[in-house]
C-alpha cells in the first residue's frame, strides 16, 4: 500500500471515530437503580363531562420501568384500574392502558412528562362496556426517599385534555366530549419496590 493510500485509510478511520464520538457524546441516558417492576395504589378521583361525574375511590396500577434507556424520553408502560366507581348511580370500574413518558428531570429526583391513557369504563355487574376514555395529561414522578421511608409516587395533574366517547354498541352514561380529570396521586406500595430514576446528562 502506498504512503498516500495509508494516509487516506487513516483519515477515513479517524473521521468515522470522531463521528461516533460526537453522536454518543450528546446522547441522553436514563437509569433506574431501583425496582423495575412497579405496583402502586391510590384513592381514585373524578372524571367529569359537563355536569356528569364518574367518581372512583380506589386505584391499583402495575408498570415496568427499564433499568436503563438511551434517548430523550424515558417510557414506562403499564395498566391501571379505578375501582370501585359510581356513574349515574351504577357500580362501575375503569381499566386503562397507559404509557408514562418522562422528558425532564430535576434533582433530587423529580421526573416530569406526560401520561397517555386509553381506558374503558364498564358496569361491575355484567362487565358491559359503557365509555371509552382517551388522551394525555401532564404528570410527574418523585423518587423514593429511603431516609424517611417514603416510596415513589406518580401525580397526574388536573387535566381537560381527555376525551370521552361511547363504547362500541353502548351509550356512555357520562356523556361524550372533552373531559375534566381531577388530580390523581398513585403511590408505589413500598420503598423497595420504587424505581429510582435519573437522567444523564
Amino acid at each position: 500500500m502506498s504512503k498516500i493510500a495509508r494516509i487516506v485509510v487513516l483519515v477515513t478511520a479517524l473521521t468515522s471515530l470522531f463521528a461516533v464520538m460526537s453522536s454518543t457524546a450528546g446522547a441522553v441516558t436514563w437509569t433506574n437503580t431501583g425496582s423495575t417492576v412497579i405496583h402502586a395504589t391510590g384513592v381514585g378521583g373524578r372524571l367529569s363531562v359537563g355536569a356528569n361525574n364518574l367518581d372512583c375511590t380506589g386505584t391499583t396500577a402495575s408498570a415496568t420501568a427499564a433499568a436503563s434507556f438511551v434517548g430523550a424520553v424515558y417510557s414506562v408502560p403499564g395498566t391501571v384500574t379505578f375501582s370501585p366507581c359510581t356513574l349515574a348511580g351504577q357500580n362501575t370500574y375503569v381499566h386503562c392502558g397507559f404509557t408514562l413518558t418522562g422528558s425532564a428531570f430535576a434533582e433530587p429526583g423529580f421526573t416530569t412528562g406526560v401520561a397517555d391513557v386509553t381506558c374503558v369504563a364498564r358496569l361491575t355487574a355484567n362487565n358491559a362496556a359503557l365509555c371509552h376514555i382517551e388522551g394525555s395529561t401532564v404528570g410527574h414522578y418523585i423518587n423514593p426517599t429511603a431516609a424517611t421511608s417514603t416510596p415513589g409516587k406518580v401525580t397526574l395533574t388536573t387535566s381537560t385534555s381527555l376525551t370521552t366517547t361511547n363504547a362500541t354498541g353502548s351509550s356512555c352514561l357520562l356523556g361524550t366530549g372533552p373531559s375534566h380529570l381531577s388530580e390523581q396521586t398513585i403511590t408505589v406500595t413500598t420503598v423497595a419496590g420504587s424505581p429510582i430514576i435519573t437522567r444523564h446528562p
